[in-house]
């Protein structure tokens, strides 16, 4: 599938009054590596219906063209009748739906029973839909959702295509909609909320994007039409231009699609861990149960109210909750009040949260309202220590480190982006090229700089790197010739793909290297390890060359550079060091020196 911005959310709401916030019947939470399920059903049932998940996730993430699939837990609300969901309905006639909020993305179902698997597998495409960017007009995101709803597990296969029986039905009983009709339904259309217009709509589609995934003559150009649709083109247009037949030539071969014997199903691999399909089960807290809800109520307008009445009345009985706080500060962000908002994270995180994901929020939300880097930095460095892996974390706190005017810490934390998404690809090489020139780094920079170049999106773009680029000119105008530096890796491919190869490796192979610049003081060579002595900050920092040929040395002639022994003539130098274990004497080990 080809990848374009997000999709709209569902958001046709009514007004309803919502009862209190838990009932009488006993909760129980499930987990996998990607789902959480909050549900009233049995431990059994629940979790049979939480492996249809996350067989579907690896559906997607094996056979999409983008082969990825969303990395943040999806939260799953099961009800158990239709009595306990009706207050959480999105409409009328949704047996269940999908939502994504500002916290976490919400499939909400009626209840899990077998003969509803498909609906967990119908909303869970409208997730991927989601998080893939594609912009698809209403009937082929339903549509879509339908035909992977079929989803049947064989094994380490998967079985996609089968007739919906219930489609089928409907198709047969009721007048059916004319195609341009069809492609004009949006979400405030009677055929998207009244119930008894929307199954013809729904059946419609699922029909036609059958024919046009599968059926012969229109399954080769499908992958394109998705791509043409999710650039906005109409969908006659797209019809006309693919396939070259009009709306009502393609209802005729639908028609005869529909009622022929058989139709065509594709099977595809599907190789699941076994540990994804053993989930956790524990009872739930009666505050874990209330504070699920209530997001859920945030996540929607008509709701809010309630939510935020009911999240006061939790922050009142538990006022040192982290969890209470950090529900209230979603909620404010999401009615957009963003000053509240930052007031909750940040009485979250002094009580003690430990959500790398609201962390990195809160810093968006710091950096966007013009606060100080080095408030925001302290926030970003708590969220990779408890999340490691996230690069959208270490892109964000290397930029903002960089605007803080500290390059090296800069340097470090924007290497740990190993691969970026093609819209950060600029900011990214940018960045490194920027930081690379205040360190005087100037043969990292004009390789950076190549990179960035070539994905620079715009006027300002190219005009940014540019001058980049002739300030490195007449750098390299102005200075003798040295040996050449280490080589680089080479420049991304012209075509831009789904992720960009970020193509540079760590300083050093350590996660934790610090940077200071500072000035050089003496050097100690009688002892059984070199130190080095620097003034940086005020202060005397004392430095090991445990392995003086195995340092990388930046900007000095030869890719070497000698110390001599005792005192040393004031120079300036870039420390970049592994810190030293608690009660050691020294500041740390060297690992790269930039002159």
């Amino acid at each position: 599938m080809s990848s374009a911005r997000s999709l709209a959310v569902l958001v046709c709401l009514v007004s309803f009054a919502v009862p209190p916030a838990r009932a009488a019947e006993r909760w129980i939470r499930l987990s996998t590596p990607h789902f959480e399920m909050y549900t009233t059903n049995g431990e059994r049932q629940a979790t049979a219906a939480l492996q249809i998940f996350e067989q579907v996730r690896y559906f997607f993430l094996q056979n999409s063209s983008s082969k990825s699939a969303p990395d943040a837990t999806v939260r799953i609300i099961a009800f158990r009748s239709e009595k306990e969901y009706k207050p959480y309905r999105l409409n009328g006639g949704a047996f269940a739906y999908y939502l994504r909020s500002r916290k976490v993305d919400y499939i909400v179902m009626q209840d899990i029973s077998p003969e509803h698997y498909q609906t967990a597998a119908h909303e869970y495409t409208h997730l991927i839909v989601e998080h893939l960017g594609l912009k698809l007009p209403l009937w082929l995101n339903e549509g879509l959702a339908d035909l992977y709803s079929s989803l049947e597990a064989r094994g380490n296969q998967a079985l996609i295509g089968r007739p919906l029986p219930g489609r089928m039905q409907e198709l047969s009983e009721q007048r059916w909609l004319d195609l341009n009709t069809l492609f004009g339904v949006t979400e405030d259309s009677p055929y998207y909320n009244e119930s008894d217009k929307m199954s013809i709509f729904y059946a419609e589609s699922w029909a036609l994007t059958h024919m046009l995934a599968l059926g012969k003559g229109y399954q080769p150009a499908f992958m394109q039409f998705l791509g043409e649709a999710a650039a906005r083109h109409p969908s006659a247009e797209c019809l006309e231009k693919l396939y070259g037949k009009n709306p009502a030539q393609v209802m005729k071969e639908l028609q005869r699609y529909v009622n022929q014997s058989s139709v065509k199903g594709a099977i595809y691999n599907v190789k699941l861990k076994s540990a994804d399909l053993e989930p956790e089960v524990a009872d739930a807290a009666p505050l874990q149960v209330d504070l699920a809800l209530a997001d859920l109520l945030a996540s929607n307008k008509n709701t809010a109210a309630e939510a935020g009445a009911r999240l006061a009345r939790l922050a009142a009985a538990y006022p040192a909750n982290a969890d209470v706080a950090e529900s209230l500060g979603y909620l404010a962000w999401q009615q957009g009040d963003t000053a509240k908002a930052k007031e909750s994270f940040a009485r979250a995180i002094e009580k003690g949260s430990r959500n790398p994901e609201m962390m990195l929020h809160d810093a968006q939300l710091l950096n966007a309202s013009g606060t100080p880097p080095e408030q925001t930095i302290p926030v970003l460095e708590k969220a990779a220590k408890l999340k490691p892996a996230d690069r959208d974390i270490w892109f964000l706190l290397g930029i903002t480190e960089m605007n803080a005017r500290q390059w090296g810490a800069a340097l470090v934390a924007l290497s740990h982006v190993d691969r970026v998404a093609p819209e950060r690809a600029f900011p990214l090489f940018s960045a490194f090229a920027y930081c690379d020139v205040q360190l005087r780094r100037f043969e990292p920079a004009r390789a950076m700089a190549g990179k960035a170049k070539q994905y620079a999106a715009n006027s300002e773009q190219i005009t940014q790197i540019s001058n980049l680029l002739d300030y490195l000119d007449s750098v390299e105008r102005s200075r003798p010739a040295v040996a050449p530096q280490e080589s680089r890796s080479s420049a991304p491919p012209a075509g831009v793909p789904h992720e960009v190869p970020a193509d540079r490796p760590l300083l050093v192979r350590t996660k934790n290297l610090q940077h200071v610049e500072a000035v050089a003081k003496s050097f100690e060579c009688g002892g059984k390890t070199p130190r080095l002595h620097v003034i940086a900050g005020g202060r005397e920092m004392t430095f090991e060359l445990t392995d003086p040929t195995g340092i990388v040395v930046r900007n000095a002639p030869g890719g070497h550079f000698d110390f001599s022994c005792g005192m040393q003539k004031a120079f300036h130098v870039g420390v970049f060091y592994e810190p030293a274990p608690e009660g050691r004497k020294i500041d740390g080990t060297i690992r790269e020196l930039a002159f």
